[in-house]
């Protein structure tokens, strides 16, 4: 079984670590990424500007988000509750048709260099954005579950958000790796260790969920995970 894990875990990694790298600060050295932190984007009612919440309301210091915070472009007081969501509408690949679903930008990047102990967070800079982008218009050639959500309270509260089926609650590199993790896994003969594998890399998932909530005063960032 830990022969075989190992195994599917390099065939993945030689054909999707490409998609973790980021250039270290001193635009020469790359990294490889071990999280990114999305923000949710809201519009201020003053003034319509656009603002990402990260910046403007989290107090990164204290690792707090703030009651109350300026509008960066008419200064005027605002809270969450007083701001309406900024959207976005986007082709689903998946679904053959287009979605909209609520904004959000990619805001800080942790990483490891090679040979250093020491995690770096960054900014995403115009090479960040750019891989994004160009996975998150790709294809993935695997399968992986479309599924609405079913029926109800709970399963649905995500649909005002434009989160309506089961893969929309990952980014597409999240879900091309869980694809090719599971793929891999299938292909093995013996029946039992495929599960097993198949097993470990389900519980995954969650991890690699947008339901992961970052908390910047945890050092652990895994299965902190909304309701």
């Amino acid at each position: 079984f830990e022969k075989e894990a190992k195994r599917i875990l390099a065939e993945v990694e030689k054909e999707c670590g490409g998609m973790y790298e980021t250039l270290h600060t001193d635009g020469k050295t790359k990294g490889k990424i071990n999280y990114t932190v999305w923000s949710d984007v809201f519009i201020c009612p003053d003034c319509a500007g656009e603002l990402v919440f990260w910046e403007a309301a989290v107090d990164k210091d204290a690792g707090k988000v703030r009651d109350k915070f300026p509008c960066p472009h008419c200064h005027a007081e605002l809270t969450k509750r007083k701001m309406e969501r900024a959207w976005t509408t986007k082709f689903d690949l998946a679904l053959k048709k287009s979605v909209k679903q609520a904004k959000q930008v990619p805001v800080l990047i942790n990483y490891t260099i090679p040979g250093h102990k020491k995690r770096f967070e960054k900014i995403p800079d115009e090479s960040d954005l750019a891989l994004i982008e160009r996975i998150e218009n790709s294809e993935i050639p695997y399968w992986f579950p479309t599924d609405r959500m079913m029926e109800g309270k709970e399963t649905r509260r995500n649909d005002p958000a434009g989160i309506t089926h089961v893969h929309h609650f990952y980014t597409t590199r999240s879900l091309w790796i869980l694809s090719a993790l599971l793929k891999e896994s299938s292909e093995i003969t013996d029946h039992v260790i495929s599960e097993f594998c198949r097993f470990l890399f389900q519980q995954w998932a969650v991890g690699l969920s947008k339901l992961n909530r970052y908390s910047p005063t945890h050092f652990s960032q895994n299965n902190r995970n909304l309701s």
